[in-house]
């Protein structure tokens, strides 16, 4: 989804407020902070070896890699969403054989903080990140700007402000893309090309139908969040396989996947469609035939 960004006279002015709010750190830190190049206030400490942070937020993470997807400071509200923040740690490993204390404090639009968390590390522990989450769905958030803040030792040494906006529906018509699908049997097992391109197809045990989607103008939307779904219509016109398929902001592929077993067992002869959509726009069917 396209989000809009923060104003930045709007970023500026809530900085200089934080700035001269009163919010002092301990005697170990300077009470003016550092802004990073990522906008996190860092209370720098007067000891250069000891502990800093720098405060990464996203709306969501690999769960192979680990890889934080969509980074930035403006997230919307919507189901199943979640803001992630990670505290990555400067001069961890001059404190190895000492247990580290943190918090994690999260301030609503009201200034009042709605969630606090205690994070441990043991001695010899060799993170160098911790991380929280908080949910923005509708039920729990309002739009509106929030603080993340972070303590060691109950001394704040970083925060960062971010915005929650209202979900705005977007039906796709807004993204010039279109899309070309290609149907075929398999891939060939040495050269992974593909084999048995058409639009029709045997039902016979073990047999697939796979689909390669090709969209069209993908490079001109890599800072947008697009959301596919790939449609399967039986004979009836009764769609029996959906796959819902997100490309998040900074990922530049431009080709979708999909496939559906035609085993004896899950498909009758006739004559099926596949369709690809954009939010809730059509950008391309493909007809073919089972026999």
């Amino acid at each position: 989804m396209k989000m809009k960004t923060i104003n930045q006279i709007t970023i500026n002015m809530f900085l200089i407020a934080f700035l001269i709010s009163g919010l002092t750190g301990c005697s170990s830190r300077n009470e003016k902070p550092a802004i990073s190049d990522n906008a996190t206030l860092v209370y720098v400490p007067k000891q250069p070896d000891d502990i800093s942070a720098n405060i990464t937020l996203c709306r969501k993470v690999n769960r192979k890699t680990g890889k934080r997807i969509g980074e930035g400071t403006v997230f919307t509200i919507m189901d199943k969403a979640k803001v992630y923040a990670f505290f990555d740690l400067k001069n961890r490993n001059n404190f190895m054989s000492k247990e580290m204390m943190f918090h994690v404090e999260w301030i609503g639009p009201n200034h009042k903080s709605f969630y606090r968390k205690r994070i441990d590390l043991p001695a010899d522990d060799s993170s160098s990140t911790v991380s929280s989450s908080i949910s923005i769905t509708a039920e729990k958030r309002l739009a509106g700007i929030y603080v993340v803040r972070f303590f060691l030792f109950r001394e704040l040494i970083a925060e960062k402000m971010f915005e929650l906006l209202n979900d705005v529906p977007v039906t796709g018509e807004e993204f010039d893309i279109a899309a070309n699908i290609i149907l075929y049997k398999k891939l060939g097992e040495k050269s992974g090309r593909r084999i048995g391109e058409g639009t029709v197809f045997t039902i016979k045990n073990k047999a697939k139908v796979l689909a390669l989607i090709n969209l069209k103008n993908r490079a001109d939307y890599l800072d947008d969040e697009l959301r596919f779904k790939v449609d399967w219509i039986d004979p009836d016109s009764n769609s029996f396989f959906s796959k819902k398929i997100d490309l998040s902001p900074g990922d530049s592929s431009s080709t979708i996947k999909s496939s559906i077993s035609i085993t004896p067992e899950k498909r009758q002869p006739g004559n099926y469609i596949l369709r690809i959509y954009l939010y809730e726009r059509l950008l391309a069917e493909k007809k073919f035939v089972l026999r």
